[in-house]
């Protein structure tokens, strides 16, 4: 219940990500994603690095259209990103991410990791947990939801470092002229 921010659908929830971790970004600081990634989770992070000074770092596909994992993990251990941003299953070439093998990968250098699992929820179960990954974004509409409705589930250590992007309603806690502070979690 703590884990679970409701959005309008999938790339609400990286936007909002995107937006609410740029305060971590700066020069020098990278954000890493591949080529396959849906232009959802592909331009919120070039805009938020461009935005903010940092890099933007592309990883490539193998020969046969799957993540090349090895030039994954080059680029994540050369770059150090504060952040990886994958899909667990590409839009366009229907390959299947190796989640908890990207995720560690972007743990043993101390970068969040965030999953765009919008293509993926209507054919396979996403335990986050299992993999470890600090986001999970996707549309209700893939799951046979109504439009309109989407999730972005962050861990909680992981929600606490995004700051809120729109304000109002029952998220604040005091708030006085010259200070607002925000509900937890």
């Amino acid at each position: 219940e703590r884990c679970v921010v409701f959005t309008r659908g999938t790339t609400d929830s990286i936007n909002m990500a995107a937006l609410g971790l740029s305060h971590l970004l700066g020069p020098g600081d990278c954000v890493v994603t591949t080529v396959l990634e849906h232009h959802s989770n592909f331009v919120p992070w070039q805009m938020a690095c461009k935005r903010q000074g940092a890099d933007f770092a592309v990883a490539d596909i193998d020969e046969a259209g799957d993540i090349d994992l090895n030039g994954l993990s080059r680029l994540i251990d050369e770059s150090r990103p504060k952040i990886v941003a994958v899909s667990a299953c590409s839009n366009v070439l229907g390959c299947v991410a190796p989640l908890k093998s990207i995720v560690s990968l972007a743990h043993e250098v101390g970068a969040l990791c965030l999953v765009d699992g919008a293509q993926a929820m209507r054919h396979t179960r996403i335990d986050v947990q299992d993999i470890g990954c600090d986001f999970l974004c996707f549309s209700g509409h893939k799951i046979m939801a109504p439009t309109g409705i989407g999730v972005l589930y962050g861990s909680p250590a992981a929600l606490e470092l995004v700051e809120p992007s729109a304000f109002g309603g029952e998220m604040v806690d005091i708030v006085k002229p010259d200070e607002t502070t925000f509900e937890q979690l």
